[in-house]
């Protein structure tokens, strides 16, 4: 990615042991499912349609719906920043600490995952025969989603807290999820568009929109 290019210096050190936790033969980690099909719908379709004063301001139309598996990854990283203030010799401005996200890869995105205040994502293995509905591919390589995460991270958190890109990154967790969903196919003004409604607890409590209210461990 081009953008990555003018960063090469701050590139994200890769850890000597790969910290990547790997699910059993056959088997993949997934979130906990918590919620029915219809509350994380109505969810959903509260958070897509807005109202004022009781009024709808948006009306989807629903066209269609499947159940599917949306894989994740999530990352922790350790991170140092590295101040250009006068009088920085002594590095007594740099910055460190950790920062987590959670990536999407079926939409490729990264979302700011508050490592400090959420903990880390509960999990449990769950086998591929077990899954029903369809499991969603990758939108990109690993690599692509890696590169991305990692601007991201520098870009939409690092920068927004620190006012500076020149940061190093060093990945110390990548684990690869998948969060049970139904696919809602909608409609509004002769457009279609594609909604998912999660089963799981994060989707409905501790999604976080790309960057905002960043928490920071100094």
């Amino acid at each position: 990615m081009k953008r990555l290019e003018d960063h090469m210096s701050s590139k994200a050190k890769k850890p000597a042991v790969r910290a990547f936790a790997k699910p059993g033969r056959d088997k993949v980690f997934v979130t906990e499912t918590v919620h029915s099909k219809e509350a994380a719908i109505n969810a959903k379709m509260r958070s897509v349609e807005p109202k004022l004063l009781g009024v709808k301001l948006v009306n989807y139309r629903q066209t269609g719906m499947r159940k599917v598996w949306v894989p994740c990854y999530f990352m922790i990283y350790d991170f140092n920043v590295k101040r250009n203030v006068f009088f920085n010799k002594s590095k007594v401005f740099d910055k460190s600490g950790t920062v987590g996200v959670v990536y999407d890869a079926n939409e490729m995105h990264a979302s700011h995952y508050d490592v400090m205040t959420d903990g880390e994502i509960p999990m449990e293995e769950m086998s591929l025969s077990a899954m029903e509905g369809n499991i969603l591919p990758d939108g990109g390589s690993l690599e692509q989603i890696l590169e991305d995460a990692e601007y991201s991270i520098r870009r939409q958190i690092l920068f927004k807290a620190y006012k500076t890109m020149d940061s190093e990154l060093t990945r110390v967790k990548l684990v690869k999820f998948y969060r049970e969903a139904w696919e809602l196919e909608m409609m509004y003004k002769d457009r279609t568009y594609t909604k998912y409604a999660y089963l799981d607890d994060y989707g409905v409590t501790n999604e976080r929109a790309r960057g905002l209210n960043t928490r920071l461990s100094m």
